[in-house]
């Protein structure tokens, strides 16, 4: 007996550090770099709704989930047939929610990704903690976000108000290299243009 516990509290620390985060890959199983009809199958299997607004480049769901979390809205960016992006919506049930929303989906995704760099930016008169953080956010003078990398892939998580004051939680999901190829096809096109 005393030979199987010394064993276990040898072993102990080696299980430790070989426990590894999870690499950001895609999400919902849907690796980056799918192809639109994959992406579609795979949500509608879901139980998302596609909507009548998806175009070649972008496609939009409702009713998914992330986690226990039903999202407003899911849009997902292609370029040459590729998934790069994927940006979960989700409005908390009143304002004041949202902060606490933040934090929440930050901690839950912690566990699978590991910590991430967070960040609060505000501009005078506010500062973080003062209770003014919602109006802050509303007024466009403070920003939360946090980052979780993974290789050149990137999961960041964030509040945005619209230009109608809504709130959003987003959790958005990049894979850098097809998005970077996305923004240089864009910039080429603009200077075609010209």
């Amino acid at each position: 007996m005393k030979k199987i516990l010394l064993i276990t509290f040898l072993l102990t620390p080696f299980l430790g550090f070989s426990q590894t985060n999870k690499p950001i890959e895609g999400f919902l199983g849907i690796k980056f770099g799918s192809s639109k009809a994959d992406v579609i199958t795979a949500l509608k299997a879901r139980g998302g709704v596609l909507s009548t607004k998806s175009t070649d480049k972008a496609v939009y769901f409702s009713n998914v989930k992330l986690g226990t979390r039903v999202s407003e809205q899911l849009t997902i960016f292609f370029d040459d047939n590729k998934m790069y992006q994927g940006s979960f919506y989700f409005k908390p049930e009143h304002d004041d929610d949202v902060i606490g929303d933040y934090k929440a989906l930050v901690s839950d995704v912690s566990e699978i990704y590991g910590k991430g760099k967070s960040t609060a930016d505000f501009k005078p008169p506010y500062k973080n903690g003062d209770g003014d953080e919602v109006q802050a956010i509303k007024a466009g003078d403070a920003n939360f976000f946090t980052d979780f990398k993974s290789g050149n892939n990137l999961l960041q998580i964030t509040i945005i108000s619209t230009k109608d004051y809504d709130l959003f939680v987003i959790a958005s999901y990049y894979d850098n290299d097809l998005l970077s190829q996305a923004q240089g096809k864009e910039k080429e096109k603009a200077k075609a243009d010209y």
